[in-house]
């Protein structure tokens, strides 16, 4: 795992395209410019839906009044789902993966007020 603040030089499709889950990586404090988001869009426009119908749609928001709004309805939806969350019965693949995940889903809800931009 790279240290905190060093720069890895990647494109943002080579981010997007091999990075899992980062929540507890963020660096909340370091802007997004704008640039950036639109070429992450624009790969994203490139996955594949049912039918390639592209039934999805994307806001990004920059305000923070807004998006502090937003992450007390993320809170709110997330708390029943994160509070009932158990371990699979049954052993998987992925082990000891499942408290990590939760540890980690947990964080976004936590800081998700945080974010440059949602």
């Amino acid at each position: 795992m790279e240290p905190r603040g060093r720069k890895l030089n990647l494109s943002a499709d080579e981010v997007l395209m091999t990075t899992r889950a980062v929540r507890k990586r963020l660096d909340f404090d370091r802007p997004v410019e704008r640039a950036v988001v639109e070429e992450c869009l624009e790969i994203a426009f490139q996955a594949p839906t049912g039918s390639n119908l592209q039934t999805w749609a994307w806001v990004v928001v920059e305000d923070q009044a807004r998006r502090t709004a937003l992450a007390e309805v993320y809170r709110m939806r997330a708390h029943p789902i994160h509070a009932s969350w158990k371990p699979p019965p049954y052993e998987d693949s992925r082990g000891s993966q499942h408290v990590s995940i939760k540890g980690s889903a947990g964080y976004l809800v936590d800081n998700f007020h945080r974010v440059p931009l949602c």
